[in-house]
């Protein structure tokens, strides 16, 4: 038999699974489960400032760091205030242990305090369990902790009575295994003969491939074997080296006309571990070659953005593997995929240059001011974006050779969650290494009240704010001029350096790319706490999107 109070039993399945921090905002109902957090050593605390930044912590701690955090808040507007982060987390495969003090049962019905339906929730987590009984808590909870774990990994809500979490039980040790669904594939020897014969292939690479075990391996391994381009999604940046001469870039509406043509020449493409959602294939405009092989773990992805002509459903590690084996040597007799890819990139790059958006002006241009921040940032440290127009220009021009230096949402896309994140990787590291934050003025103002956070806990995390005063990637929206000639989301600037002084943390102003680089360069060699550096950015310049849609000079066929 198991004993002890609900709060014990949670804590140590918590602890069983591998789970070093809780993320939590206290209320009364919490207070069983958190202060048995910080009575013991097994579990760190982190206490953010507002619920909305809880699940956003825990998941830039998992990107970055691979292990598994729990969330813990009050039922009702906690449970409500995370389900944005909840459902960011599952729309990116991470799993998440989020603990709700719930409503006691005999409570239901009456009008107690932050009552809320417990189905609520069903829809934005991968399991919503919900205990009622002291019988099924220990089932329930290690159930749900192997559902959470178990690939395609998720958030799972562990809706507990508040009055369970303080009662002392005595409950039946429960052994839990974790279901596993395999699926026999016969294509892959037909897959293999394709790719050996084509001229031109490209690799797709997505978020599978982070979360897969050799996933990074496997591709590295196919592009060469194959000499294939490769491209990625948003979820998949950094799981191929962006200094590799064979990488192309990352797909979407920011992806340049060059890597479109490639895309639409391309004979065959290998898409590994995505599941083509709108955000990353420009809402399903962009070409995938004449013929599309296509892995994934889940079922419900075959054919829904683009019909496949070979469907493998499988972890792309093994997937991977086996399409190496049955290649056998063969493959890499067509084009040259490192020569399309460098002209690809050259192009853009002179297009851009062209564009006036490198000419070093006041105020900055975006795509210059992330050049000067990658050369400032230390490559072993974690980037981590907020969500906006900025971070459409990071996916071409910010280049990461690494998935877990590079933490930037999925297809879900809701601000407020770069600086969250970056405290959670912050937590996560144990050399010290600083992590930078590049967040929207926008963004930022979704969750600037986790700047005390940081502050409070001293982490070592450098936000660079991109302040061009404006909603740009809605203003700058080609959907804007249906409704508006003109209108932009604009405000006057905060003083985002001064409000970052009044919460305890460094503040600098710049208005030039260069100079954000010097303080980006300064505030890593300080480590001296967290640092806000606020870029002045010119509102006027052209989207990423924009600026992608020129007409190449380039053929492949």
């Amino acid at each position: 038999m198991v004993t002890g109070t609900g709060g014990e039993l949670i804590y140590d399945a918590l602890v069983d699974a591998g789970v070093e921090l809780l993320v939590g905002l206290p209320g009364t109902q919490t207070l069983p489960l958190d202060r048995i957090v910080v009575r013991r050593d097994e579990m760190a605390y982190l206490m953010a400032r507002h619920e909305t930044a809880v699940p956003h912590i825990a998941w830039g701690y998992f990107e970055t760091t691979g292990r598994p955090a729990a969330t813990l808040t009050v039922p009702g507007p906690g449970d409500t205030n995370v389900m944005h982060g909840l459902q960011n987390a599952h729309e990116d495969c991470v799993p998440i242990l989020h603990v709700s003090a719930d409503v006691n049962p005999e409570d239901r019905g009456k009008g107690p305090i932050h009552e809320i339906e417990s189905d609520t929730f069903d829809n934005v987590v991968k399991r919503n369990v919900t205990v009622k009984d002291e019988l099924e808590l220990h089932e329930l909870v290690e159930g749900g902790i192997e559902t959470a774990l178990s690939p395609p990994c998720g958030p799972v809500r562990l809706g507990v009575p508040s009055g369970l979490l303080a009662a002392d039980i005595e409950v039946p040790e429960v052994s839990v295994t974790p279901e596993r669904v395999t699926y026999g594939n016969d294509t892959y020897s037909e897959a293999a003969e394709l790719l050996a014969e084509a001229d031109r292939p490209v690799i797709y690479a997505g978020g599978g491939v982070r979360r897969s075990p050799e996933g990074g391996r496997v591709v590295r391994e196919l592009a060469e074997a194959l000499d294939a381009a490769v491209i990625t999604s948003l979820k998949g940046k950094g799981v191929y080296p962006e200094n590799d001469d064979r990488w192309l870039g990352v797909t979407g509406t920011h992806t340049p006309a060059g890597m479109r043509e490639a895309l639409s020449a391309a004979d065959i493409v290998l898409a590994l571990g995505t599941d083509f959602d709108g955000v990353t294939t420009a809402n399903w405009e962009l070409p995938m070659g004449e013929t599309l092989v296509h892995v994934t773990l889940d079922t419900d992805d075959v054919n829904e953005g683009y019909d496949a002509d070979i469907a493998i459903v499988d972890d792309v590690t093994r997937a991977g593997d086996r399409i190496l084996a049955d290649l056998d040597g063969r493959g890499g007799d067509g084009w040259n995929g490192a020569d399309v890819a460098r002209r690809v990139r050259a192009e853009y790059e002179n297009h851009l240059h062209d564009l006036g958006l490198f000419d070093g002006d006041s105020p900055a241009n975006t795509p210059e001011l992330l050049a000067a921040v990658r050369e400032a940032t230390p490559r072993a440290s974690p980037v981590t974006t907020d969500v906006g127009g900025f971070r459409l220009w990071s996916m071409q021009t910010f280049e990461t050779d690494a998935p877990d230096r590079f933490v930037t949402a999925g297809s879900w896309a809701g601000m407020g969650v770069g600086l969250p994140a970056a405290i959670g990787a912050a937590v996560g590291r144990s050399d010290g290494q600083p992590v930078v934050c590049l967040t929207g003025d926008g963004g930022l103002m979704m969750c600037i009240h986790e700047l005390h956070t940081a502050a409070e806990y001293g982490l070592n995390v450098v936000v660079v704010v991109s302040n061009n005063a404006d909603y740009g990637i809605i203003s700058k929206s080609p959907k804007i001029m249906q409704y508006t000639d003109g209108h932009e989301f604009t405000w006057d600037r905060p003083d985002f350096a001064e409000i970052a002084e009044g919460f305890g943390v460094r503040g600098t102003s710049v208005d030039t790319a260069a100079a954000a680089g010097d303080a980006v360069a300064d505030a890593v060699e300080r480590r001296a706490g967290p640092e806000l550096i606020d870029v002045t950015i010119e509102t006027e310049e052209p989207s990423a999107a924009a600026a992608a849609d020129y007409e190449t000079e380039l053929s492949f066929n």
